[in-house]
């Protein structure tokens, strides 16, 4: 369930829930008083290559204020006033803007604001007009490949679109909030003539809570689309930011990939899974911007790279395609940037951007029978195949050594596997055993790769063994498997993603602390070369903190501790980054907290979140801040 409440704040709450009360205020903004704050913006997105005409909603939002975008493709003019407080903007789209999710943000006099997602598509746009609740009611679009966006802002909306099929055409039905820039939570029912239901759909998979229809029409004639909401008790406060957008095409769906990753320099032939994949015109992969990483969960194992490297794109030549299956082969340069990349493929239906592929600098071996845990990593792809069920795989270790075992999958966007990782001697004893990286499903937390860690007491060789939790086997269930020579670490999340504040006045910076499974050391954590006039004392996390799933199993407990952050008096009015690191006690190495833009609504645990580089402090000009009397206006020292 996305959008979930935090617990009640109130004085009696016991300690576990002061804790997640702490985190739900930090993620909300409220760190700076009077900051502006950006609930939504509307519509979600626009085509590539056009202006689209966005109104901003949220708190505080003065004038003069700019919208920008962490990319060069996307610009917008000077916002104007709109109507109910808010405010009006036109953003304009280059030609060669990539596709998908880009960071916005709103600069105003009282500082910057949250930052909320914007996506570019490639079809064309329409928009979603009321009154449209009922089939009689229904809104006519043409049946034609088309982003609509629209809003749902009370409960009790529900909105139907109306369309003309022809037998025998598949057609897909994407429907995109969630994780795409809003808080709505959908389900999705294809209706014939009479109103009977032919399909449905809740959650896209195990995964995303979007919904996605894909149909063959039996027969030519009058078809409805009904889009209709969650109204349970955990349902946020959508007015705040309701806006869909629902991609109608004839998409390919892609929901396995052999194998998925691959190291630099690498030539590599990729195998996809899936349908309607016999029309593909061109498959690329991508460095993931850092807009793009959807699947950011608690915690997250993948290495984050918050820069976004520009202009990089790989080719790949498909050699052989049918219905459901395609082989494409592509070149990794060797200076191909390691980390999170996606897989894209283009039909004339569409795009299809589910699955994730990871570039590494790690030993990465054609079969992952030869795996050998070394220092460096050693990586492999894994597919459980029918008749089989479960992979064996065999480390040799030392007496004392420590070994990290991870698997990926449900963090690439596969839709259905679920691994688990047991550990045996080579007499066949059991080890030990992982399931989940944390329970919790959808946008919630956790995700249901493994982690193993294990130090041997004594040399020799153990078996290691992969399966799915209920034994589900086939051309999607492939996994990357990840072993490491050393201890478990931790992750460092700062929060929130910037400060607004006057000169000579000290705020609080929450950093969280999320550390891998079997990690239980003391952490110091501090600002390192703050910017002249900018200071901050350290902080510490116990060894004996808990993380994880609360009592209720739907909200998180993560190690929080509090950098009071002192701006001086004399410090000139600019932006400033903070780079926050942490250190395990006894250790000599050292962690980055990565800053993160919030996605979800205010004090409420939606944990959907974006890598920022760092933590962004903003110094306000007193001229512009509503009350204080003008200051003369000079350069920010130190301030990049």
């Amino acid at each position: 369930m996305a959008g979930n409440p935090s617990a009640s704040c109130s004085p009696r709450a016991a300690a576990i829930v002061a804790a997640l009360c702490a985190v739900a205020v930090l993620s909300s903004g409220q760190g700076s008083p009077g900051a502006p704050w950006l609930d939504r913006v509307e519509p979600l997105g626009g085509q590539v290559g056009t202006s689209v005409e966005v109104a901003l909603a949220g708190r505080h939002l003065g004038l003069p204020a700019g919208l920008e975008f962490d990319s060069p493709h996307l610009r917008a003019g000077p916002a104007s006033a709109g109507s109910d407080g808010g405010l009006l903007a036109a953003v304009h789209i280059s030609a060669n803007a990539p596709p998908g999710p880009h960071i916005a943000t709103l600069r105003t006099p009282r500082g910057r604001s949250n930052s909320r997602l914007f996506y570019v598509h490639e079809t064309s746009a329409g928009r979603e007009t009321e009154p449209n609740d009922t089939l009689p009611q229904a809104q006519p679009v043409e049946l034609r490949p088309q982003t609509l966006h629209g809003m749902m802002p009370e409960i009790r909306d529900i909105d139907v679109f109306r369309f003309e099929a022809r037998a025998g055409e598949r057609w897909t039905f994407d429907l995109r909030s969630l994780e795409y820039g809003g808080f709505l939570e959908n389900n999705l029912a294809l209706l014939d003539a009479d109103g009977r239901q032919v399909a449905f759909s809740d959650d896209r998979d195990d995964y995303l809570e979007t919904p996605f229809v894909e149909h063959r029409f039996a027969r030519s004639g009058t078809h409805y689309l009904r889009l209709d909401q969650y109204r349970g008790p955990q349902r946020v406060n959508c007015d705040e930011n309701c806006g869909y957008m629902l991609r109608v095409g004839q998409l390919p769906v892609v929901e396995g990939a052999f194998p998925l990753g691959a190291r630099q320099g690498s030539d590599v032939s990729l195998t996809l899974a899936g349908r309607g994949l016999a029309d593909v015109e061109r498959v690329w992969l991508r460095p993931v911007r850092r807009a793009e990483y959807y699947r950011m969960t608690f915690p997250h194992t993948i290495p984050v790279r918050v820069g976004d490297p520009a202009g990089v794109v790989v080719e790949a030549l498909v050699s052989d395609r049918s219905e459901d299956s395609l082989t494409a082969a592509f070149s990794l340069p060797a200076d191909a940037p390691a980390g999170l990349w996606r897989i894209w493929v283009r039909a004339p239906g569409g795009i299809d951007d589910s699955l994730s592929f990871v570039v590494s600098g790690h030993d990465e071996p054609p079969d992952c029978s030869q795996i050998r845990p070394v220092a460096r990593g050693t990586a492999c792809t894994g597919l459980l195949r029918a008749g089989a069920g479960r992979n064996e795989h065999w480390l040799d270790l030392a007496a004392g050594e420590d070994v990290v075992v991870t698997t990926l999958a449900a963090q690439l966007g596969l839709p259905r596997i679920d691994t688990v990782l047991e550990l045996f001697d080579s007499q066949g004893a059991p080890l030990a055993e992982h399931d989940d990286l944390m329970s919790g499903q959808g946008t919630v937390i956790g995700n249901p790769d493994s982690f193993l860690h294990w130090r041997s007491e004594r040399g020799g060789r153990y078996r290691l063994v992969v399966s799915d939790r209920i034994g589900r086997t086939g051309p999607d269930m492939a996994y990357r498997l990840h072993v490491e020579r050393r201890e478990p670490r931790f992750g460092l999340l700062s929060d929130p993603e910037n400060l607004n504040v006057e000169a000579g006045r000290t705020l609080r910076l929450g950093v969280l602390m999320t550390p891998e499974p079997g990690f239980r050391r003391a952490v110091d954590v501090w600002l390192e070369d703050p910017p002249a006039g900018i200071s901050a004392g350290p902080a510490a996390f116990r060894e004996d903190q808990y993380f994880g799933p609360s009592g209720d199993a739907d909200n998180v407990l993560i190690p929080t501790a509090f950098l009071d952050i002192a701006v001086g008096a004399d410090l000139s009015p600019g932006d400033y980054d903070l780079r926050i690191l942490g250190r395990a006690a006894g250790r000599e190495w050292t962690v980055q907290a990565i800053s993160t833009l919030w996605i979800g609504p205010p004090t409420k645990r939606n944990d959907v979140r974006r890598p920022v580089e760092s933590v962004r402090l903003t110094v306000l000009d007193p001229g512009t801040t509503p009350g204080s009397p003008p200051r003369e206006r000079a350069p920010a020292a130190g301030s990049r």
